[in-house]
């Protein structure tokens, strides 16, 4: 069928994104799994051992390897637009890509990363991850992904915070997923940042959170952002 070139502006969308992913990143023991916990009817992949001993307000499912990844993956795409959850999270991305690596070091049959030629085991170990994250992306709800957060480092000087993930994976996973969301601590409270930052790599495609560009550490005060900005709307028509 052939294509028609437009002639009209394109229709953004408005409002508390229905589905959308979300990478929520700090240091360790920060909070992530608390924050992710807080989202409605979520379900926690859990690849981290211990990492949802404390997780009392949302459903459990622990995943002990890649291919538990994969299952509990068709196991939701089965449900269709039944799914029980209006969120799922993956906590963490770091062991996602720690199995992906595993696996393309059998599948080339080397000893680590790095060993294969033209960087063959780091090109098909990044594929593997950034395939489990457009999966996800592909259900109808808010994916979270959970990522601890390390500091860059260029010629020995600490430049700022950005994932756990190796270099190019680190690039493209941040540009496939939608928003950024940055915990950090702020004269001793946590805090939310969704815009980028002086040594910090955050950021959204929602206008609604790049204009406001931080907020508290809650799901509820992310979400009245929102409630805010539909009602200067509302005020403004």
């Amino acid at each position: 069928m052939p294509i028609t070139l437009p002639t009209e502006k394109h229709q953004a969308e408005t409002g508390w994104p229905k589905y959308s992913s979300y990478l929520i990143a700090g240091a360790p023991k920060i909070g992530k799994t608390l924050f992710t916990e807080q989202w409605p009817k979520c379900l926690i992949l859990n690849l981290e051992k211990g990492g949802c001993k404390y997780v009392s307000k949302a459903p459990v499912l622990d995943i002990k390897s890649w291919e538990e990844l994969q299952e509990a993956y068709a196991l939701l795409r089965k449900q269709g637009n039944k799914i029980p959850y209006e969120t799922i999270a993956i906590d963490t991305i770091d062991v996602v890509n720690e199995w992906a690596e595993q696996k393309t070091c059998t599948e080339l049959g080397i000893v680590q990363m790095g060993e294969a030629g033209y960087g063959a085991d780091w090109g098909g170990s990044r594929d593997k991850v950034l395939s489990i994250i457009k999966a996800f992306q592909q259900l109808p709800v808010n994916l979270l992904i959970v990522s601890h957060s390390r500091w860059a480092i260029i010629n020995d000087v600490k430049i700022g915070h950005t994932i756990d993930l190796p270099g190019k994976l680190s690039r493209f996973a941040m540009a496939a997923i939608d928003n950024i969301l940055f915990i950090i601590t702020e004269k001793g409270k946590r805090k939310l940042i969704f815009q980028p930052t002086e040594g910090i790599e955050a950021g959204s495609r929602n206008p609604v959170l790049n204009k406001a560009g931080s907020c508290e550490f809650n799901y509820e005060a992310l979400r009245e952002l929102f409630n805010n900005e539909e009602d200067t709307n509302a005020d403004g028509k």
